[in-house]
């Protein structure tokens, strides 16, 4: 009989329909089974389909393959296949952790994805057990037996203390160190590192002067690239809005060496305490940063912006500025909530706790909390336009999710010492609404003149996406009368408003965030779904976004009115090229970002192995929950750890324990122990305490 009934699945399991069979990537983790992103799928995040171990054919994490899918009734996991033809090998060269196993050697590769590599002992080169390694695959999987390879070099010693940045740089294949050239040409057109008299005055001669002009900058403490600077004025029919660019475009000239660089790299890359930049330092925190004190060249858009919050007018002009002050979120968030004497002593005994220099220490956060002091009536302005900006846009159904964010600190060794959660206070909220303004009007001036552009779009949800949601939200006791053919955004920011004050807010904002499709840039202005925009484009960030430095130039051409025929008909295809380029070194930065955070939160909680802790169940599956900590932190409750046998709702979202009726539900308040913590793989464990 079991014979038989295995004929019967293997004679079912393969199925002649055309649509039956899908190629895409392959996604293999390090317990053996995989998930296929069809080709057509544009995030990835709903259309995976599981492969077993057995289903894998050999191939390996990153290959194109083919996959054909098993009936629905052979599998109680989703979509499930196996893998029906190896179509492209993607692995050649891999990056991981090598073990010395004495007769022979292991690399494991970053991350939790990979299959580890056997190395022979010859080919084992100058690794030591420890190290991160670049190993070349020499031969792929065959027969049931692995893959092996050759160590190609070592990445990063064992101890190293950025040994796990390295690595993933290294395995992402990112370049740090600029080409000679581009090097050489950063040094010339930042020489003397400022702008000389004969620039500033010619430059005067064809700009708008607006160095008396009361313009500062909001940044981060530590941020060196200030690319962006603001002023504002009330008149009589509401405000003047002055969103000032750093003219990067000036200084990195298309075709040159830096432009080639900067295309490449298409953004900056910020993990942790280390960035690499899209252009040299000598351009990106130096001349082309509008550090308080200097003449700067920018690109400004200046607007006019009425008591409802609506831009009447606008201008954007090549300008010369003068920043009045290099201001900080939180010491601009202080003034403006009336936080700032408190806040100036915590700043103040922070710094004696950690500085040995006591004096230049005070002296220091006295000059940053006076610099914002000395422009609060300018601050204030700014709220009371921020507050009139955030409100349109909100009625006009703009999403705003509320999502935990948050920010890991490291010492000297890269160890973290301590992650906290970041706050979307009032400065940043504001300076967010001036870049959104800008980046507004910018794309519909542009798109009415019929320019070639870069615009960022973000597309609708997929019908099929949305009754997933709504399958959620039933699940939560939640209605939503939604089309799933045709959802204004209007609908989803309404439920989020009503979830204001609701514990589960955080939880529903990540699964409708999901939901969405991923934004992206395009040379076709399609509208931006999640802000409620029509038209939208990057223009506020040239120092490290590519298509922001593009649609610079063109805006140039016009402005100068030397865009004729042959180049805007160039710059069609550059802006077709830079897209697509840009979309995908951002998913790489994405990624790259995600991992480390992951690896860092991992090793944060290896010193607390054993320590308990209340979360929240952020995640539940057929095969646990995921709790996350008050600091985001979040780790796994695997279902072979429960006090019993539990099947999962899947439309519900929840655990149910067959003999004492336990459950387990998206939002719950749990306690939990930190079983294991693995820095490698990023992956954390957590036991529940009952």
């Amino acid at each position: 009989m079991k014979r038989q009934f295995k004929q019967k699945i293997r004679q079912h399991r393969p199925h002649k329909k055309k649509n039956r069979t899908v190629k895409g990537k392959i996604s293999v983790t390090k317990s053996g089974f995989g998930f296929l992103t069809p080709e057509d799928s544009h995030d990835g995040r709903d259309d995976d389909i599981f492969i077993s171990k057995r289903n894998l054919k050999s191939a390996m994490n990153g290959d194109i393959v083919e996959v054909e899918l098993m009936e629905r009734k052979y599998s109680s996991r989703g979509p499930e296949g196996f893998v029906k033809d190896i179509l492209e090998r993607s692995l050649t060269k891999s990056v991981g952790l090598f073990f010395d196993c004495d007769r022979f050697g292991i690399v494991s590769p970053m991350g939790k994805n990979g299959t580890d590599i056997y190395i022979q002992k010859r080919n084992i080169g100058r690794a030591r057990h420890g190290d991160f390694v670049e190993v070349a695959v020499t031969k792929y999987p065959k027969g049931g037996r692995g893959p092996e390879g050759r160590v190609l070099s070592v990445v990063a010693k064992e101890g190293d203390p950025k040994g796990d940045i390295k690595a993933i740089l290294k395995d992402h294949d990112v370049k740090v160190d600029f080409s000679l050239a581009a090097a050489d040409e950063a040094k010339s057109v930042s020489a003397p590192g400022y702008i000389d008299d004969k620039t500033l005055q010619d430059e005067l001669n064809r700009r708008t002067d607006l160095r008396d002009l009361e313009i500062v900058t909001i940044d981060g403490p530590h941020s060196k690239d200030l690319d962006d600077a603001i002023s504002i004025e009330k008149i009589s029919k509401g405000y003047r809005l002055g969103v000032h660019i750093a003219d990067v475009s000036h200084y990195v000239k298309e075709g040159g060496a830096l432009d080639e660089e900067a295309f490449m790299r298409g953004n900056s890359i910020y993990l942790l305490d280390q960035v690499v930049p899209m252009l040299p330092r000598e351009l990106s925190n130096g001349i082309c940063s509008l550090n308080e004190g200097v003449d700067r060249l920018a690109l400004s858009c200046i607007m006019d912006i009425n008591k409802k919050g609506e831009i009447t007018d606008h201008q954007i002009v090549e300008t010369v500025i003068n920043s009045k002050g290099r201001l900080v979120y939180d010491d601009v968030s202080d003034i403006l909530e009336g936080k700032s004497d408190h806040s100036f002593n915590e700043k103040i005994d922070r710094s004696l706790s950690k500085k040995s220099d006591h004096n230049s220490s005070n002296e220091k956060v006295e000059d940053s909390l006076s610099k914002a002091a000395e422009h609060k009536q300018m601050l204030k302005t700014m709220e009371e336009l921020a507050v009139l900006l955030e409100k349109k846009r909100q009625e006009d159904g703009s999403l705003d999710f509320d999502l935990d964010e948050s920010e890991i600190h490291v010492d000297e060794n890269g160890i973290p010492q301590e992650i906290v959660n970041l706050d979307r206070r009032i400065a940043n909220r504001m300076i967010e609404e001036f870049m959104l303004a800008a980046n507004r009007t910018v794309a519909e001036e542009y798109f009415w003149m019929n320019y070639p552009f870069v615009y960022r779009i973000h597309e609708k949800p997929d019908p099929e996406n949305i009754m997933k949601l709504k399958a959620f939200m039933a699940g939560l006791g939640m209605k939503m009368s939604l089309n799933a053919d045709s959802v204004h955004s209007k609908a989803l920011a309404q439920i989020l408003k009503e979830l204001e004050g609701d514990p589960r807010l955080p939880m529903v904002s990540s699964v409708m965030l999901r939901s969405m499709q991923k934004a992206r840039y395009s040379p076709e202005c399609s509208g931006h779904y999640g802000l409620a925009f029509k038209f939208y484009c990057h223009f506020t960030s040239p120092i490290r976004r590519y298509p922001d430095l593009l649609i610079h130039r063109i805006i140039k051409e016009h402005i100068n009115k030397t865009a004729t025929s042959e180049k805007l008909s160039h710059y069609a295809k550059v802006a077709e090229a830079a897209s697509e380029q840009s979309s995908n070194t951002e998913i790489r930065a994405q990624k790259m970002e995600r991992q480390i955070e992951k690896i860092k939160k991992a090793q944060f909680m290896e010193a607390h192995l054993g320590e308990e802790f209340t979360g929240v169940i952020s995640g539940v599956t057929s095969f646990g929950f995921y709790v996350q900590l008050d600091n985001t932190v979040e780790g796994l409750v695997h279902i072979s750890t429960l006090d019993d046998n539990y099947d999962f709702e899947e439309g519900k979202f929840r655990l149910i324990g067959r003999t004492y009726g336990h459950e387990f539900n998206l939002g719950d308040s749990v306690e939990v122990r930190v079983a294991r913590a693995d820095k490698f793989t990023g992956h954390i464990d957590f036991q529940l305490i009952l």
